[in-house]
């Protein structure tokens, strides 16, 4: 897999390039939608990470939901 492309981790990066972990600004319920145009292999994560607020600030691992159309 390439690179991941991470949607909901608030990651501020500062100008001198040095960032901070911060504890998200996504909601429960909130969302976002792709369309593939060609064929393609996608991995999915809820990111289980337990020592920095990655998924709030309890550091639980959240559930992740997909749906195919």
């Amino acid at each position: 897999m390439p690179t991941a492309l991470n949607l909901f981790m608030n990651v501020p990066v500062a100008a001198d390039g040095s960032f901070k972990i911060l504890a998200p600004v996504s909601r429960p319920g909130d969302r976002v939608t792709f369309r593939a145009e060609m064929d393609c292999v996608i991995a999915l994560s809820a990111c289980p990470v337990d020592m920095l607020p990655l998924n709030g600030p309890d550091c639980k691992p959240q559930d992740v939901e997909y749906l195919l159309s």
